[in-house]
């Protein structure tokens, strides 16, 4: 059977990586014929202007914002939405998500339930596992972004439905600036959140010599702590907090490395943008796609520790090496978009018709 008719379920239109891609392939997917809705409890968030007119959008009312316990309000609130929708399949979009599964599963018992994982499933804590199957029950399949987290849920999971399938990358690159200086430019793109670790690409600023500037882009939580931290290290000339920028190519095309301090990830997508790009990629060991993608000493470094020196002798390494930008962007090649969505509409419908 084919999945016809596609159901997207996002808790709201927040600037994530998640709900980037979600959107991504929303319009991938209605570009090759499906009926793709998107069913939201809120329409906040910045992105609700970048859906395809092809995709329909059906926003709860109320509106259910993110809160304590909003996401069992938000699986009631959509479970009264499935009879007039009647998809054939669900897709979760990330673990966030997760916890709307059972919840659907008792508004219809028979859709296929699809959902994917955006970061490594569990934290390392007593009773995780159990916790984790406990929640995802009613999931008929799992796509994890990359290998390493397919290793890790077959293993947690045995016998489930658990494919590896990329994510899209949605960039088009733009010609590499040429170094106007010695000074080494060099950026950091995501949240301002913990699991980000912004405060630790600031030390690795401070641990680096004085012809090199980081721009940061990305809001969040953190922003004030950051700004004060840059103030008390004395980094006002070497690091600059953009905010929200609504394209990142440019900035990109103007880097001479890609800096992720991450505590753990999925697969940040940002590292095949910058390879995409031609601009190698230094990271903390936060991901199995970093090892996926960085298969040649040319496209960066992963660093094992997370101290801020070993990062700062690895980026200025790595920036010293002579660029091959044609090699990074092979190894970017597998993420291109409608090969992605293609990929996910194979097992889309292999779950309808198994589910």
């Amino acid at each position: 059977m084919t999945a016809r008719r596609i159901l997207i379920c996002l808790h709201d239109f927040a600037r994530g990586g998640t709900e980037r891609i979600a959107i991504g392939l929303a319009a991938d997917w209605a570009d090759a014929g499906r009926d793709v809705t998107i069913l939201c409890g809120s329409i906040e968030g910045g992105l609700r202007d970048t859906v395809s007119p092809k995709v329909k959008v059906v926003a709860l009312e109320p509106q259910v914002a993110r809160g304590f316990l909003s996401r069992r309000r938000l699986a009631r609130a959509m479970g009264l939405h499935l009879p007039a929708l009647q998809p054939d399949v669900i897709f979760l979009p990330g673990n966030f998500h997760a916890l709307l599964a059972n919840g659907l599963r008792a508004a219809d018992p028979h859709v296929a339930i699809a959902l994917k994982i955006s970061n490594p499933p569990v934290p390392r804590a007593p009773f995780a596992n159990m916790i984790f199957r406990h929640i995802t029950r009613a999931v008929d399949g799992f796509a994890a972004m990359n290998s390493g987290l397919a290793r890790e849920l077959k293993a947690m999971l045995p016998g489930r439905n658990i494919v590896a399938l990329h994510d899209p990358v949605y960039l088009k690159p733009k010609p590499r600036v040429a170094r106007r200086s010695e000074k080494l430019r060099l950026l950091w793109i995501g949240r301002l959140e913990p699991q980000k670790d912004p405060e630790l690409a600031l030390a690795v600023m401070a641990a680096m010599d004085a012809l090199s500037h980081l721009t940061m882009l990305g809001d969040g939580a953190l922003r004030d702590v950051l700004q004060q931290r840059i103030s008390s290290l004395g980094l006002q000339d070497k690091v600059t907090l953009k905010g929200h920028v609504p394209e990142i190519e440019s900035y990109l095309a103007d880097a001479d490395a890609l800096l992720i301090t991450s505590r753990y990830e999925g697969g940040p997508a940002v590292a095949v943008e910058a390879l995409a790009q031609g601009v190698p990629v230094v990271g903390t060991d936060c991901s199995f796609l970093l090892h996926d993608i960085l298969a040649r000493p040319e496209a960066g470094r992963i660093v094992t520790s997370r101290e801020p020196r070993a990062l700062a002798v690895a980026l200025s390494a790595v920036c010293a090496a002579p660029p091959v930008p044609e090699t990074l962007q092979a190894l970017a090649a597998p993420f291109e978009p409608r090969a992605c969505a293609s990929a996910y509409l194979d097992w889309l419908d292999s779950l309808v018709r198994h589910g």
